[in-house]
């Protein structure tokens, strides 16, 4: 019978959070409580939370799902292009994956939320509201994954008896957004602005929630509130070094706190890995380069000056990587740049067979793997690699970098975002966009702009791509500014074939959306430089499908327009 049940509500049905099943958990209980006792004591409730954060662990080949979200867009590439190319359907792997995972969090948390009751009067009120409120976060956490995935969708906040799970119908996505909102509203009070803990929630994810969760719901008002409320309680700013955020050492050291939640690998296990900078890796250097950056967020990093790159006075087309916005080397390799990951340290050449490795204090010529590897950026992407959270002094294979899910530059984004698109613009809004800038070297916002509302959109929205690229938010972000249909079709462009002769820069005022959204056009360069097969890009992809084997398994779900 447990065959036939949905998955959302078949992992360990009576109590997910039992040690029966130990093998979700990262920590099990000191002891082995029974059914009608676990959850009675204030270790059992940890351990419980314990279970329900090991659930966010969305992880395909020991890579965080939110990876591939933006290699689903059209900043990244990956070697197999299903999902970005738009030729999956509703058995794909990955959409079954991710609302499997969404829904274990909410069963391991329902569970919790409702099993620790009987244990209410065990514990000091504080520590009981605390670990309730954490558990409810988390919940919000996996709903807002859905609902902006997959639109109206099951809104189950108690564990279900078998026989409900399946009549299970598709609660519609303003509901489960309110539903949000009230959540987190009423967990905020019982967290702190802060927490000594690393991985762990606080009232700051609180609210940082809710602004993204607003902003994605075209929320503005809610967002800016949100988002101000962190600014102005939770003591956070930007870490000086935009590069340390993405290293082990540096995330350790968390400058200013800007990393507000992560998912953690633990030094505690030696299996406690992830292999994100592996699959990104150099292949000159051991790596195993997977997933590519594209053309097309290369171009929307500003010249040093502050413009675009088809209105900068510095920018050289025949010189790309001199007198940029300092996150693109951080972000994205470049030919000839000089690059360390695993131990090692060359020079990536997309030009040649050979390349120059550093050994022993002294350069030296030997085989480049980029070049000639079948899965490497050459013959596989379009002739760049990810720099983002590649560059560690760990090998690769041993990985321990965290996965950041919020940070403090994506709250001061999302408030100059928001009061944008309002039209309340003030130096609030400008002094968020300038100190985003600043870390990068790049000068302030023009004020012959800063009370421009369209030339500032353009602005926030470039600036939103490339803060935060490779961190899971563009595929969001395309859908919300309803530009994917521009975006997706077509080729993946990217560096020139041949440096002899250079593409110019692009076009990107091909209409007034484009220019809005720093849109290139390689029409006029396209066979001048690497490319990547055609993807496809329909209505329906605003939205994944409900999977075919729920709705197999659960008659009254619907499924989404254009996926029947």
């Amino acid at each position: 019978m447990k065959k036939k049940v949905l998955y959302i509500a078949s992992l360990c049905l009576s109590m997910s959070l039992l040690p029966a099943c130990n093998d979700f958990l990262d920590q099990v209980p000191l002891d082995t409580p029974t059914t009608a006792t676990f959850l009675q004591t204030e270790v059992e409730m940890n351990a419980g939370l314990t279970g329900a954060y090991s659930s966010i662990r969305w992880e395909s080949a020991t890579v965080p799902f939110q990876v591939f979200f933006d290699h689903w867009t059209d900043i990244g590439v990956e070697r197999n292009q299903g999902n970005a190319a738009g030729v999956f359907d509703v058995n794909n792997g990955s959409v079954s994956s991710l609302w499997n995972f969404a829904y274990t969090t909410i069963q391991r948390t329902n569970n919790l939320i409702a099993g620790m009751e009987a244990g209410k009067g065990n514990v000091p009120e504080a520590t009981y509201n605390r670990i309730q409120a954490e558990a409810r976060v988390l919940r919000a956490f996996a709903y807002y994954h859905l609902v902006f995935m997959y639109g109206d969708v099951p809104l189950i906040t108690k564990p279900l008896a078998p026989e409900e799970f399946y009549t299970q119908t598709r609660t519609p996505k303003a509901e489960v957004v309110s539903f949000l909102y009230k959540e987190l509203e009423e967990a905020a009070p019982a967290l702190n602005w802060a927490t000594q803990e690393r991985g762990r929630l606080n009232k700051a994810v609180a609210y940082g929630l809710k602004a993204r969760i607003a902003l994605y719901n075209k929320d503005y008002e809610t967002a800016a509130a949100s988002a101000q409320l962190v600014m102005a309680n939770a003591g956070l700013d930007l870490n000086p070094k935009f590069q340390d955020l993405f290293t082990t050492a540096g995330q350790k050291a968390n400058v200013n706190k800007e990393i507000m939640f992560e998912l953690l690998y633990s030094d505690a296990y030696t299996n406690s890995i992830t292999y994100v900078p592996l699959g990104h890796g150099s292949r000159s250097l051991g790596g195993q380069s997977g997933r590519f950056p594209t053309q097309r967020l290369v171009d929307m990093f500003e010249g040093k000056d502050g413009k675009r790159i088809d209105e900068s006075q510095v920018y050289d087309s025949s010189k790309p990587r001199l007198n940029r916005d300092k996150r693109l080397k951080y972000t994205v390799v470049m030919n000839g740049d000089t690059i360390t990951e695993n131990k090692q340290t060359a020079v990536f050449n997309i030009y040649s067979d050979k390349t120059n490795f550093l050994e022993n204090g002294a350069w030296v010529t030997r085989t480049n793997g980029d070049f000639s590897n079948a899965f490497g950026p050459v013959k596989n992407g379009v002739g760049y690699l990810w720099a983002k959270y590649s560059f560690s002094d760990e090998t690769l294979f041993t990985s321990k970098v965290s996965w950041i899910f919020m940070r403090y530059a994506e709250i001061l984004l999302t408030y100059a975002e928001a009061k944008i698109e309002l039209g309340q613009i003030d130096n609030t809004v400008i002094d968020a966009l300038n100190k985003v800038r600043a870390r990068a070297g790049q000068p302030n916002v023009d004020a012959s702009i800063a009370g421009n509302q369209r030339e500032l959109q353009e602005l926030v929205r470039r600036e939103r791509t490339v803060e935060l690229a490779l961190e899971g938010f563009r595929w969001f972000d395309i859908r919300r500014w309803q530009i994917a249909e521009l975006v997706m079709p077509g080729a993946v462009y990217g560096a020139a074939l041949n440096p002899a002769n250079v593409p110019a820069t692009p076009n990107f005022k091909l209409t007034d959306k484009h220019d809005l959204n720093s849109i290139p056009d390689y029409t006029a360069s396209a066979a001048l430089r690497f490319k990547r097969d055609n993807r496809l890009f329909e209505a329906k992809h605003y939205l994944l499908p409900i999977p075919q084997r729920e709705r197999d398994l659960s008659k009254t779900l619907s499924q989404n327009t254009g996926w029947n």
